[in-house]
């Protein structure tokens, strides 16, 4: 487990956590001998086959945000570029049952290993990492002072257009994190890196300097 140091006016730190992915041996002795490492996205959990990995509510979002001047209601499915890599921040047998493997990767400095890997990742341009939430309804409703009304000329309309993209996007970053209660005890945390472009299959990359944040977790009888 790894800390935030931050500046308040007095001393504070953020404990860390040390987040498990769990995975088959070879993969782990993939990554710790040189680096190569695979990034999934949103639509191959939509898909996946295995019951435990498959989420068909994951990259969509769901949400209806009020401000001053208007309701905006917001149903869409993430189209951007974007890779995730998930992991659990409990270490039991039950956790190893359910991925059916008893190797992982312990990333002990989630901060910095999310820093390396995104240097790897092709026209990158931001990302979010954090614990997941679990609720009985994925549904977001926010409330925002911003005012957003469209622009008296039509050569306002781009800037405007994208602008708004950018007000929603912030507004509803929250919905990568949300999952239904049935995933709970999971307890899962995730990376998400943004890349320019559209949406992939998944991403290998490799990224050695990553290592170092990270030691080998294997089941000890």
């Amino acid at each position: 487990m790894s800390e935030l140091k931050l500046g308040f006016s007095r001393p504070w730190s953020v404990r860390l956590p040390a987040v498990t992915r769990f995975l088959d041996e070879r993969y782990v002795e993939e990554f710790f001998s040189s680096g190569r490492l695979r990034l999934s996205t949103f639509s191959t959990f939509r898909n996946h086959k295995d019951e435990e990995r498959c989420d068909p509510d994951e990259g969509r979002v769901n949400a209806e945000i009020n401000t001053p001047n208007a309701n905006h209601h917001v149903l869409a499915i993430n189209g951007q570029e974007a890779y995730v890599l998930c992991g659990g921040l409990v270490e039991n047998p039950n956790m190893e049952a359910s991925f059916s493997t008893q190797f992982g990767i312990r990333i002990l400095n989630p901060l910095a290993f999310a820093d390396a890997v995104s240097g790897r990742i092709p026209g990158f341009v931001g990302g979010y990492q954090g614990n997941c939430i679990y609720r009985s309804e994925t549904f977001i409703r926010k409330q925002s002072s911003e005012l957003f009304e469209p622009p008296a000329k039509p050569e306002g309309m781009e800037k405007w257009a994208k602008d708004y993209d950018e007000f929603v996007a912030r507004q509803t970053s929250e919905a990568f994190f949300i999952k239904q209660l049935r995933y709970a005890h999971q307890n899962e945390y995730r990376f998400i890196w943004f890349a320019q472009g559209y949406e992939a299959s998944g991403l290998y990359i490799h990224c050695p300097e990553a290592r170092q944040y990270c030691q080998r977790y294997e089941v000890a009888f």
